[in-house]
């Protein structure tokens, strides 16, 4: 065998390697996004905040919420290192408030109590109801501490493509609210959200650990 057969080979599977490598990375993290998202659990805020309206009404708040949660986000994708830089704050500080953040969330899911006083809240419109399930159900302090991390981490594109699929999916959840809750049935989305709050808890506890670690 040549040396340039040999070369070639070799080339190729680096490459092969660094396809992976990258699928893995999207992987974990979508799968830490979606999580952290937890669609499901916001599920019967946004029938609550949505009740008495048509279809059509839901679909259009479905889209409000996901797209202003997704413009959140998508700040800190490309803003959150250089915040972090300008506040003097290293990537292991941010990993130990991150993973305070989400203890505490999976706590919340996990427990059936709340820090916060969104839950169950009524809003004067749907407007309101788009802004109160983007922030803080969809995009909070627990995914934005994430984002941060996960970038410094991977890398931007990595963390984009993982963020975009998370809000599809979330998306098509929320759009089909009624959908989801009429087959799953309202103990299955319970379920869902637990077994969530528990891999929460479960990511903030590693959080910490790797931050104080560093």
């Amino acid at each position: 065998m040549s040396f340039d057969i040999i070369l070639n080979l070799k080339f190729i599977n680096l490459f092969y390697l660094l396809y992976f490598m990258e699928i893995a990375s999207i992987l974990i993290s979508f799968i830490t996004i979606f999580i952290i998202m937890d669609p499901f659990a916001s599920l019967p805020s946004f029938l609550a905040l949505t009740q008495g309206h048509n279809k059509e009404q839901l679909a259009k708040t479905a889209n409000k919420a996901v797209l202003i949660a997704g413009i959140l986000a998508l700040i800190f994708v490309f803003s959150g290192t250089a915040i972090l830089n300008v506040l003097s704050i290293t990537l292991s500080d941010f990993r130990i408030a991150g993973g305070i953040v989400l203890g505490l969330l999976g706590l919340e899911n996990v427990l059936g109590f709340s820090f916060s006083n969104h839950n169950g809240k009524k809003s004067d419109s749907l407007d309101s109801a788009a802004v109160l399930i983007a922030t803080p159900l969809l995009t909070g302090p627990g995914l934005i501490s994430s984002i941060v991390v996960l970038v410094q981490e991977h890398s931007v594109y990595i963390v984009l493509i993982s963020l975009i699929a998370a809000l599809f999916l979330s998306w098509v959840i929320l759009r089909n609210a009624i959908l989801a809750k009429n087959l799953l049935g309202d103990k299955i989305i319970l379920i869902f959200s637990k077994v969530m709050g528990l891999l929460l808890i479960a990511m903030g506890i590693a959080y910490i650990k790797v931050g104080i670690l560093g």
